[in-house]
């Protein structure tokens, strides 16, 4: 797999001849980074592709017609379709649910999570359509990460949360005078880790306390937004709508050793976040980002 940023541009034709040897070179379960204007961190597959900045997972159907015949040719966008869902169903299990568990492992002896990969594939929309010269039919179509596919594999621990009440950090008042202004998410710099993409990433500090896991998460939001998103640059980052104009930014010090390989952050990291009361509501809201890249 390649993870790549969404403008194949990547600032000149050179690097953009790198990228697709990168491409030739790597297996099945390979990846590299790099950077584009748009930001974006994409695996890039055989048969498609997952932008994990949007959760949208896009894959190619193709086919031609068996026969010289009307009626032939009348079947080749359904067979077309049906190649794309095949795809995005293989595309799908292959994605990490943790660095040691891929979608297929976890729903490999679990027909409904099967039977749900399948409904992710089929609810997936034409984005584009075309003919060739030889009435060959190729069809992109695109599905979503994010809702019913995430309620089926996410890990069990991420339960709801209930409510949780703060007392607000902007009605304190310090000796300035001026009320503090409240932390609204979290963003870790992880781009010297080569991290991989993965469904449930988790942080912990340089002891293996957790900063961010299931104990912290509620599925409601892990759900419905993703446990958090990945984004290709710390500018664009910061912009992010979803961590709030107010956002704690870390710096990934390491992978961990344990199964996982969660991102370990420095132990003034760790007691500076320990500190903010706030962390409760916006870590349980998934209000996460991890910058990837290089």
């Amino acid at each position: 797999m390649l993870i790549y940023s969404d403008d194949l541009t990547i600032k000149s034709w050179q690097n953009f001849w790198v990228v697709i040897f990168i491409c030739l070179i790597c297996g099945p379960n390979d990846y590299a980074q790099a950077f584009s204007k748009n930001d974006h961190c994409i695996t890039l597959f055989n048969n498609g592709q997952i932008n994990w900045s949007t959760g949208k997972i896009s894959a190619m159907g193709k086919a031609s017609p068996k026969e010289n015949n009307e009626e032939s040719n009348e079947a080749v966008p359904g067979e077309a379709r049906a190649n794309a869902s095949r795809n995005i169903i293989d595309i799908l299990k292959q994605i990490k649910i943790t660095n040691t568990l891929t979608v297929g492992q976890y729903a490999s002896h679990n027909d409904i999570i099967l039977a749900g990969i399948e409904k992710t594939a089929r609810d997936a929309t034409i984005i584009k359509q075309y003919y060739t010269s030889a009435l060959d039919v190729e069809i992109k179509m695109e599905t979503n990460l994010l809702g019913g596919f995430l309620q089926l594999v996410l890990p069990d621990d991420i339960r709801q949360i209930s409510k949780i009440k703060t007392e607000n950090p902007a009605n304190s008042s310090p000796k300035s005078g001026m009320g503090k202004i409240p932390y609204t998410g979290l963003i870790i710099d992880a781009r010297e880790l080569e991290l991989e993409p993965i469904l449930y990433p988790t942080i912990v500090s340089e002891q293996g306390n957790e900063i961010y896991s299931a104990l912290f998460i509620s599925r409601e939001f892990a759900v419905q937004y993703g446990v958090c998103t990945y984004i290709c640059s710390m500018d664009k980052a910061v912009q992010e709508e979803r961590i709030g104009k107010h956002p704690l930014v870390f710096k990934g010090l390491r992978k961990s050793n344990n199964e996982n390989a969660s991102i370990v952050i420095s132990m003034s990291d760790t007691k500076q976040i320990e500190r903010v009361p706030e962390r409760h509501i916006f870590l349980k809201e998934c209000r996460v980002i991890i910058v990837l890249g290089q």
